[in-house]
């Protein structure tokens, strides 16, 4: 009986002993990690615009549609996040403004280099269509007008812009050829997609 005793005690003893050292493990490697929470504040926000979070590579990890106006807080948790660059893009109605930054050792930090990409203008006025866009940074940007022929968009008109800094053009479709449009424009490693009807 008293071998007994003794052997209970003794596992008790390595057991309490087991769990008191994962806890204090546990509890460094808690103590350890690294502040990640961010709040990131917008102005002139206004209802309908969006908020995504992508990676390097474009793929979104976050999308919020903002269903107020003015300036907004965003409370953000990235201690998931692996290493690497990530962009804040809020998308308004004729810009995206891109926010950089990137996650370090568990930290992050804001880059300084924030930019703004402008979306074309597209304006439909009777044959006639009207389109404007702003390329200030002068990056080659390519529109194709296209109609849709049995269910098939096909190419109707390509133009290529470099070194320009303001695109204005303005082209005359045929009254004679009624039907469904899009107008392509390519900048920015990016895609803008307009659909309209004369």
């Amino acid at each position: 009986m008293k071998k007994i005793m003794t052997l209970s005690i003794c596992m008790l003893v390595a057991a309490t002993t087991f769990a008191s050292s994962f806890a204090n493990n546990l509890s460094s490697n808690f103590d350890g990690r690294k502040d990640m929470e961010i709040t990131l504040t917008l102005d002139n926000v206004e209802a309908g615009q969006q908020l995504y979070i992508k990676d390097v590579n474009g793929f979104i990890l976050y999308n919020k549609t903002f269903k107020t106006s003015g300036s907004v807080n965003n409370t953000f948790d990235f201690s998931t996040l692996p290493n690497g660059t990530y962009f804040f893009e809020h998308e308004k109605s004729y810009q995206v403004k891109i926010i950089p930054f990137n996650v370090i050792e568990g930290e992050v930090r804001f880059a300084p280099n924030e930019k703004i990409i402008y979306k074309p203008v597209v304006k439909v006025k009777s044959n006639t269509v009207l389109l404007s866009k702003l390329q200030l940074d002068k990056q080659d940007v390519t529109v194709s007008l296209l109609f849709e022929d049995d269910n098939n968009f096909r190419v109707i008109n390509t133009e290529k812009f470099t070194n320009t800094a303001n695109i204005q053009r303005a082209y005359s479709l045929s009254k004679k050829a009624p039907g469904n449009y899009k107008i392509v424009v390519k900048s920015n490693g990016r895609e803008f997609v307009e659909y309209f009807s004369i």
